[in-house]
């Protein structure tokens, strides 16, 4: 009887090991698409593509249930409260590689302040923005360059979402909104808005995403995926192509 209990013992931890082999991360994540959003309870899109190849490569395994879909300004607190942590997609700066462990690029991202072509804004600097409000998600890259260049709060209406920017772009209920160009004329096409009709009023940045992870993690792991990364990049760098994206889930 006891070698039974034993044998059932050591098959439930080799069973648990085998399991958790790689390390064990939190992953966390918003609604950004193409790079990540929700399709039917899973967390679709390039950038968790892009992930599980990482693990794949590394041969980790990779369990859906680490990877938690939540509103960005969340999703930012708790990677930076939680020692296991991480999110994406994250726009790289420098004020955030401060905060941040970064592992990218996986794609380049132009953030810009948008608007609709019928309108006759012409931003020479932020200085010249007026009375005009601008729509951001908290924390998200659009948000933090308009903050570090000293744009008064009041000038900002604060919404969950980019799908909520587009969707009040275009009910003319804010002026502008600032946010990643790709990312944004994916949410229009979700919200039924043809991105046609608007257009780049002023460039703010352009950088790479990438995922970004809590500075408590070893850099040993940080180091192991950036060197898978950039495998997958050169290997298939198809798969890092919006275009090539859209195709394959249409």
């Amino acid at each position: 009887m006891m070698l039974k209990i034993a044998v059932c013992f050591l098959t439930v931890m080799l069973t648990h090991m085998a399991v958790a082999k790689g390390p064990k991360l939190v992953w966390f994540t918003e609604d950004y698409p193409p790079f990540n959003y929700h399709v039917n309870g899973q967390v679709e899109g390039i950038a968790i593509q892009a992930l599980k190849l990482i693990y794949r490569d590394l041969d980790w395994d990779f369990d859906d249930n680490d990877v938690m879909l939540l509103p960005w300004p969340r999703a930012y607190q708790m990677t930076l409260s939680n020692h296991n942590a991480c999110i994406f997609s994250m726009t790289y700066t420098e004020e955030r590689a401060k905060l941040f462990q970064f592992i990218g690029p996986t794609m380049d991202n132009h953030i810009a302040i948008i608007g609709h072509k019928e309108t006759s804004y012409h931003l020479s600097n932020l200085r010249s923005i007026g009375d005009l409000k601008i729509g951001v998600v908290k924390n998200d890259i659009g948000h933090q360059l308009l903050r570090q260049s000293g744009i008064d709060k009041e000038s900002l209406v604060f919404l969950a979402s980019g799908f909520e920017l587009v969707q009040m772009l275009k009910l003319k209920r804010i002026d502008l909104i600032a946010y990643g160009d790709v990312i944004a004329r994916y949410q229009f096409k979700r919200a039924g808005i043809n991105p046609k009709h608007y257009r780049i009023v002023m460039p703010l940045r352009s950088s790479y995403l990438g995922f970004a992870c809590n500075k408590a993690i070893d850099k040993k792991i940080i180091d192991q995926m950036n060197d898978a990364l950039k495998v997958i990049r050169s290997r298939q760098p198809e798969i890092f192509d919006p275009e090539y994206f859209y195709g394959q889930t249409e």
